[in-house]
This record gives C-alpha cells, structure tokens and sequence, in this order.
C-alpha cells in the first residue's frame, strides 16, 4: 500500500492543531527508516528549504509520497516524527518545556558557562540547570559540565535516558538531581541539594557589561572589589534578577505562542521570538 498525497491532504483538512489528534496517526503503519532519520534530525531547521525536507522524508517513509503536502504540516510530520522516534536532546528539551511553561518561572535554553553550555535553566527565587544527556549522547563531558553548572547555579540536575541512570550515579556529584522522563512523565531518581559553593565571580563572568552596569552600579569596577563589596549573597540574587531580566521576554514569548510552536522547533523560537505565522507560512 501506497500513502498517497492526496489521502494525506484530506485527513489533514480535517485537524486543527487545537485537537488532540496527532498526524501521526496518518503514518501510524509505517515504519520510519532510522538511518534516514539520523540525517533528517541532522539537517533540519526551521528555516530549511521544504523541497528538501519533502525528499528527506520520502527517504524516511520510502512507501509515502509528500509531494502533495503543504509546509506547515509537512513540519509537523517532520516534528511528530523526531519527537517519537528519534529519542534525542531535542525530545527531552520539549518534556521539560511541558513540564514548566505552567509554572512561576522564567526558563531559557543553552546558557552557556565556562566551556560548557546547560541545556536548560529555571530561575525564579532559585536557578535551577538541567543537563540533558538522551539516549544518543555519551557521558564523556559530564565531569566537567557538573563542576562549571556547580560554581554559578543554587540546584542541578541531569536530565538522563535511564540507559545512564548507572553510569551516571558513579560520575554525578552528590547534590545533583537525577530525572528521567517516561511518556512526558517525570520520574526523580535523586533530588538535587542546594549548593552551597557558588562562585561570585564565575557569576559576575557571566554577565555582560551592560548587566553589571544595571544591577550592580558599576562600570569599571574589577571583579575581585565587587567580590569584596557586595559578597557572594548580594552577587547571587542580582546574578538570578540578571538573567530573569535577560530570558523573560524570550520565554514567554514561546509560552504565548505554544500552541503555534511545533515541538521541534522551540529553541527557534526562544531564540528569534519570529510570530510562528511567518515562519510556517
């Protein structure tokens, strides 16, 4: 049996993206080559050029024909598809968004700190780092991703595939929290400790100069005088007003808008706040 364009178009008609019905459903007797998947989760972007991503998921679904599909639901196959069976970063960002849009908190993707960068971070009356590490990702970095999310962060956590939960008992220090999610529902194998040995001035050095100038009242001043001026409580709620300030916009702009963002792309647009309209049309 061929999935013809045609039959695709008429069932898509028919679904709002209001619904609980997934267009998956459509594909739901077809088995995805994973090869294929591997470069279709490579090589996509929100911005990408739909022709291709129409070639790439024919190679995916080798018995479908997506030629007749328009772009916005063919970027909806294209995130049902990575977030189902591609078991990656990409799928555990999107749980963690679930999991917190509802909540009082200001969250951001990538915050980069040291030579490393968290996946995710939560502030609120605390920040909050999640590092992510799927199914396909490897432990090697973690050491040294724990030690930079420890110096600036009140609590960590990784977010793990329980194929690590092992591994990754032995490697993560004692104060972090462990989840794992299964069907979008979080499961806590450890629970994160406040930390108590923050670094003031790896805080300070992840503010830019506008930052320290609006919080902080100074322009010139060396790390090491704030340090001693303002202590380590006063430089970490200001670091935690810093950052709220600098994502607030940003995050809830996806909130607003989650019903429009396609799971797959919600860095995107946390990252340009583009109205999802434009980018889908």
């Amino acid at each position: 049996m061929v999935c013809s364009s045609i039959v695709f178009q008429r069932i898509i008609n028919r679904i709002s993206i209001f619904t609980d019905l997934s267009y998956m459903n459509i594909l739901k007797d077809y088995n995805p080559d994973f090869s294929q998947l591997k470069l279709l989760a490579k090589n996509y972007h929100a911005l990408g050029y739909t022709p291709l991503f129409k070639e790439m998921m024919g190679r995916v679904y080798p018995d479908c024909d997506f030629s007749g599909i328009e772009k916005y639901e063919l970027h909806r196959l294209i995130s049902e598809t990575l977030i189902n069976y591609r078991f990656g970063e990409q799928r555990l960002k999107y749980y963690l968004f679930r999991h917190f849009w509802r909540q009082n908190v200001i969250a951001a993707f990538e915050i980069k700190v040291g030579s490393s960068r968290a996946d995710f971070l939560t502030i609120n009356g605390s920040t909050r780092s999640f590092e992510i590490k799927s199914s396909l990702d490897n432990l090697y970095k973690l050491p040294k991703q724990t030690s930079d999310y420890l110096s600036v962060f009140d609590y960590n956590y990784v977010v793990i595939d329980t194929c690590h939960l092992e591994a990754a008992l032995e490697i993560i220090p004692p104060g972090f929290g462990i989840w794992s999610f299964s069907a979008e529902r979080k499961k806590m194998h450890r629970k994160a400790l406040l930390n108590q040995n923050k670094n003031p001035s790896r805080q300070l050095s992840l503010l830019t100069k506008k930052e320290v100038k609006e919080f902080f009242q100074e322009e010139s001043a060396s790390t090491l005088r704030m340090v001693r001026y303002y202590g380590e409580a006063v430089i970490n709620e200001r670091f935690k007003l810093a950052l709220k300030n600098r994502y607030k916009k940003r995050w809830n702009f996806i909130v607003e808008h989650k019903q429009e963002i396609l799971p797959v792309d919600l860095q995107f647009f946390f990252n340009t706040n583009v109205k999802p309209a434009i980018i889908y049309a």
